[in-house]
């Protein structure tokens, strides 16, 4: 597993079929080279066969309805998200609805729109009724059919993330 999910907090957005400078757009990111990823509210966008993937360190904008909504709309997204108060969350939508949403450490405890859409997938990875961070992300790959690049990757672009509510 990436070093991305060893940090402290981190929320990780995997989106299929957009551009690195689309999915900036959708989330209202300003493109700034001088952003320095693992400052808030900096996010870094990695161009990754099939889409992209979007880190934040110390973020949460991906599991933001309104922002993985506009992210998956004509699409699939997945995020996993924790923080230092040890909460998590893992949400997936697909064209601009959230299907699937629960806590890595409670995946009995869905909901969404469909809050068994990914139960098979959550079945192969042994997640039904007890699950980790790990677990999440490799259910969140699954379900998007990405990748997360290499540790020492250069993001495809750095911007700045509007303030969220």
């Amino acid at each position: 597993m990436n070093d991305w999910y060893d940090d402290e907090a981190v929320c990780v957005t995997y989106v299929r079929d957009l551009s690195p400078a689309e999915a900036f757009a959708r989330m209202d990111v300003t493109i700034d080279p001088e952003a320095e990823p693992g400052c808030d509210p900096a996010i870094a966008v990695f161009r990754v066969e099939g889409g992209v993937i979007l880190v934040e360190p110390n973020g949460f904008a991906g599991i933001l309805d309104e922002v993985i909504c506009r992210l998956s709309k004509g699409t699939v997204a997945a995020s996993v998200f924790f923080n230092v108060n040890l909460d998590q969350n893992f949400v997936y939508a697909e064209d601009g609805v959230v299907t699937t949403q629960f806590e890595p450490d409670q995946p009995d405890a869905r909901s969404g729109s469909d809050p068994d859409r990914l139960l098979e997938q959550m079945r192969t990875l042994d997640m039904e009724t007890d699950s980790d961070l790990n677990k999440a992300a490799e259910l969140a790959e699954s379900v998007t059919g990405l990748t997360l690049p290499d540790d020492d990757a250069e993001p495809a672009l750095i911007g700045t993330l509007p303030d969220y509510p």
